[in-house]
């Protein structure tokens, strides 16, 4: 309902003016009334009516001053003069000031009932214009830090094609801070390689809120980022004046302490080497990553391995880290996820090119490399169901890497092999689920602000509720409603952090009409009731 304020000198007007607007047609109530300026500048400040009819020349403090403090203090509503005196000067002001309309008096109800629905009709527009705005505002604050962390793993991983180092080095704290990358990797132990698929996931959702609470345990400025498979990035942010060194070891054998104290799990953890600004990530992220190229720890060697420490001892193999083999493991992997391995065949003729100028690459370094290789893929596609092993036998492989001599040769043989991954027929399943389930998440986050039901998410995608509930179901580790209630729950808890809407609000804008239920679902998913939360 609207609600509209009459200012006036002239009592007569006043109540003639409630009498002849049609309240019950327009959808409108009164909102008070005023016999000068001042006295209405206070109503309006109070009330805050949609609308304002208002005199011009009254005592005290005239229409036009009224108007001119209302606009430095950013009223949004819609003013109409109603004036006995025909002023070319003040309606100048009033154009200046957008005032809506300007009527003489005495005006006819016909007038005054299409310039009110005129101006209705203007905030209505106005509203949902705001609404769709606010929509949109919301929308994309929930995806800045999934923005954020996607912009970030492409820098570190060397495959952006551009980005705003200014832009990320204020994201990432400003000048001045210093930045680590460590790569965690989940190792294949028995545990891992029995699990079902939404059990391991939920390992690497486990082993990620460990790291976290380490990490916020220890005072660190962090980003968390998952990489493919049970491999991820720890980005460290430490200020000039820090001493990291110390602090990032313990951290980081902390971390596998707590991993296999708590979840019975191994991980090994590489530190990268401190870097001065943002755009040295990538080297870092290579650096932390090196522990994956020593050919006696490819399997299953648990603990922290520092590569400055390394370096300095010798033990560092520089030849299975030429061309930065995790750029070109990580962007072959995404693209093989992503497209079926459709920009394959370049990615790896650009990881070739960057060995062609390394002298120390010969036939040993080259089948060291094709089995590194077939290791870090397989198990960073472990995710996919399709065990590589079962897809091509271990001394297949062997053979095959005997008979490579010349870089040539490998790059045909690496095509070849993410060929005969890319054409499974699991994969291809696999591969059309996950573009179904992206979707779905996609949809999801879209319309959290009302009632999402499973037949109309089927419907979307054109397949059966079971099925919908089956694919995505193994493909993330949890149901579709508790997907749906994860992302409204956090989405309300970012609202009522804001402390901007009331709790019956914030139950609106995620789609709950009962309070008591939203009330029950939040606690239930945080420990604590609403109320609790912001108290």
């Amino acid at each position: 309902m609207w609600t509209i304020a009459i200012i006036d000198d002239d009592r007569q007007v006043l109540k003639g003016m409630k009498q002849v607007i049609p309240w019950e047609d327009i959808d409108a109530r009164w909102a008070g009334e005023s016999l000068n300026g001042a006295r209405g500048l206070e109503l309006i400040r109070e009330e805050q009516p949609d609308i304002v009819i208002t005199d011009i020349y009254m005592p005290v403090m005239s229409g036009i001053a009224m108007i001119e403090k209302l606009h430095e203090e950013g009223y949004e509503g819609k003013i109409i003069i109603h004036s006995g005196y025909s002023d070319f000067e003040v309606a100048r002001k009033a154009l200046r000031l957008n005032v809506g309309d300007y009527l003489s008096k005495p005006v006819s109800r016909d007038t005054l009932r299409e310039v009110l629905q005129r101006a209705i009709a203007e905030l209505e527009g106005e509203r949902r214009t705001k609404q769709e705005q606010e929509r949109l505002r919301d929308k994309l604050m929930a995806y800045e830090p999934f923005v954020h962390r996607e912009r970030l793993k492409s820098m570190i991983t060397g495959t952006a094609s551009e980005w705003d180092e200014d832009g990320l080095t204020a994201q990432l704290g400003g000048p001045g801070r210093r930045h680590l990358v460590l790569g965690i990797e989940i190792l294949r132990t028995a545990r891992i390689a029995e699990a079902r698929l939404s059990d391991r996931l939920i390992f690497r959702f486990a082993v990620q809120n460990i790291i976290e609470e380490i990490a916020h345990a220890a005072h660190a400025a962090f980003d968390y980022i998952e990489l493919h498979g049970y491999y991820s990035a720890l980005v460290l942010h430490a200020g000039e004046d820090e001493d990291a060194g110390v602090t990032v070891r313990r951290m980081a054998d902390r971390i596998v302490r707590c991993v296999q104290q708590y979840l019975q799990l191994s991980v090994r953890i590489g530190i990268g080497g401190l870097k001065n600004n943002a755009a040295e990530l990538p080297e870092s992220f290579e650096e932390a990553f090196h522990f994956l190229s020593q050919e006696h720890r490819v399997l299953h060697t648990p603990g922290v391995f520092d590569f400055a420490a390394e370096r300095e001892s010798g033990l560092i193999s520089r030849t299975l880290t030429a061309g930065r083999p995790m750029k070109f493991y990580h962007h072959l992997v995404e693209d093989m996820k992503e497209t079926q391995g459709k920009n394959a065949a370049k990615i790896i003729a650009s990881y070739i090119a960057s060995l062609r100028n390394d002298r120390e690459i010969g036939v040993p370094q080259l089948r060291a490399l094709g089995t590194q290789f077939w290791a870090i893929i397989g198990y960073a596609l472990n995710d996919e169901e399709i065990r590589l092993d079962e897809l091509v036998k271990d001394d297949r492989i062997e053979q095959e890497l005997s008979t490579v001599c010349t870089l040539d040769q490998y790059e045909a043989w690496l095509n070849q092999m993410v060929g005969a991954v890319c054409r499974h027929q699991d994969w291809h399943e696999n591969f059309k689920h996950r573009l179904t389930i992206d979707f779905i998440k996609q949809y999801i986050h879209e319309h959290y602000a009302r009632e999402i039901t499973i037949a109309e998410l089927a419907s979307e995608v054109y397949i059966s509720k079971n099925y919908l509930c089956q694919i995505f179901k193994n493909g993330t580790g949890e149901t579709i409603n508790n997907y749906i209630i994860r992302v409204k729950m956090e989405k309300a808890k970012s609202l009522l952090l804001e402390r901007k809407l009331k709790i019956f609000e914030v139950a609106e804008n995620v789609g709950y009409k009962s309070i008591p239920y939203f009330s029950t679902t939040f606690k239930k998913y945080y420990g604590v009731t609403p109320a609790e939360l912001i108290s």
